[in-house]
């Protein structure tokens, strides 16, 4: 994965364990990427230290890449959303 695999604010879709322990599947923005983190708002609640998987669909490009990552950080906003930042443990990228 590279800083120019996605565009920022780019929608992504985040699935995983919430902080409660229930899975789910959301649709996020991206907000910053890189080769080894990534952050993004969200709404659904998670802890830090727990894995998720973030598939990365960008609109001009019909591949899909996946991104199983790590949360290292959550930082609660005002608007009731959270940044969550992931460490990148492994990626795919293959064709749809």
């Amino acid at each position: 994965m590279t800083a120019n695999a996605v565009s920022d604010n780019s929608e992504i879709v985040v699935s995983g364990k919430d902080m409660f322990g229930a899975p789910f599947s959301e649709k996020a923005h991206l907000l910053y990427l890189d080769q080894s983190e990534f952050s993004f708002s969200l709404f659904r609640p998670v802890a830090e230290h727990q894995p998720l998987r973030v598939d990365f669909q960008p609109e001009e490009n019909p591949s899909n890449q996946c991104i199983e990552g790590l949360v290292v950080s959550v930082k609660s906003r005002l608007d009731g959303m959270q940044t969550v930042e992931v460490k990148v443990l492994n990626g795919t990228n293959g064709t749809a």
